[in-house]
């Protein structure tokens, strides 16, 4: 099994630290590619109870191409790669995608001098700055997600300009071909943002929550867009509406509930898309949960769900030791925590 067996010592020739723990953070971005979960940017908050602090432009991915232990204290194998990060800047809210043969890194905001924005590939352990020929989007995208199709075009839908007070939000279709480095732009039915978008297998991205202006998405009400013929469908859902939310995460059926409304019931539900009725189910765990998250990332590796980081409501563990969490998936009518030490 790749998460129960103890991993023995940790040395690959082409890594730059064997014994490196990320700083605690939130608002990051990950990605998944060659058995690694690659993570940058996020805010590395001043106190444990605060969302003040400083942006982050540290680089570094999680292993598990190689196994390692999951029990309290274990240590994960972390590798930092900074010293190639330089040509970034500082940022968090950003759009991190698997475009194929290099991740796409689309800036969300900085507290340092950049044009918001920008948009950086990563491939043979070196990050560039990848020079559009047309003009960017005019809003940056702070909190929204972003998907890459096999032909290396990238989406990104919503956002907004402004992340504290009355925000301006974008409501349009941003698509970046990388190949001939072309933005072209198209309108979307409403703008959103703190929204989670996944690519189907027959070519849909569905959105699920979020919000619009300062009001929470209705979750039994979803926005899917047609990569094939660039449309958009509004989908109703059916069976067990989870509560509204937003700044949480999804992969492809596995949805992690959010710390907007503490007292909800639903902390992990799955949208079942294989059939034309969309539906909502609560997940049965048999294990306890670990504490709800927000501004985390959740990444689907095999039939395991990998969830780092992030806040429990206001509070941020003083060690990242025990900040990934990681569920079996394997027996969809018992689900099961297998790394949960945050209690």
């Amino acid at each position: 099994m790749l998460f129960l067996c103890l991993i023995v010592i940790y040395l690959y020739l082409d890594e730059f630290t064997l014994a490196f723990t990320p700083k605690i953070v939130w608002g990051h971005s990950a990605v998944f590619a060659d058995s690694r979960i690659y993570i940058t940017g996020g805010i590395i908050p001043i106190s444990q109870d605060s969302f003040k602090g400083e942006h982050s432009k540290e680089f570094y991915y999680l292993n598990i191409g190689k196994p390692f232990g999951v029990e309290a204290g274990d240590k994960l194998p972390w590798v930092d790669l900074s010293p190639v990060s330089q040509i970034l800047p500082t940022h968090a809210w950003s759009a991190f995608s698997n475009c194929g043969d290099s991740l796409i890194l689309y800036i969300g905001e900085s507290n340092g001098s950049v044009e918001y924005g920008d948009v950086y590939t990563y491939n043979l352990q070196q990050w560039n700055n990848l020079m559009t020929i047309n003009s960017p989007p005019s809003y940056y995208h702070s909190r929204s997600q972003t998907v890459c199709d096999k032909t290396g075009k990238m989406y990104r839908f919503g956002g907004n300009f402004q992340p504290i007070g009355n925000p301006v939000i974008n409501n349009k279709m941003n698509i970046l071909d990388i190949h001939t480095r072309v933005w072209r732009s198209s309108g979307a039915p409403v703008g959103m943002y703190d929204h989670t978008g996944t690519l189907l297998p027959n070519g849909y991205i569905v959105y699920i929550g979020g919000r619009f202006n300062e009001l929470l998405v209705n979750m039994s009400k979803l926005l899917l867009y047609n990569i094939n013929d660039n449309t958009w469908t509004p989908k109703e859902t059916f069976g067990d509406t989870p509560t509204s939310r937003a700044y949480h995460s999804a992969v492809l059926n596995v949805y992690k509930r959010q710390g907007i409304d503490d007292t909800a019931a639903d902390d992990l539900v799955i949208l079942d898309t294989s059939q034309a009725n969309f539906t909502w189910s609560i997940a049965n765990v048999s294990t306890k949960s670990p504490l709800s998250r927000t501004y985390h990332t959740a990444t689907l590796v095999g039939h395991y769900m990998i969830v780092i980081f992030g806040k429990n409501n206001e509070f941020i563990s003083p060690t990242t030791q025990n900040e990934v969490f990681i569920l079996d998936t394997s027996d969809k009518s018992n689900y099961k925590w297998i790394r949960k030490d945050d209690y």
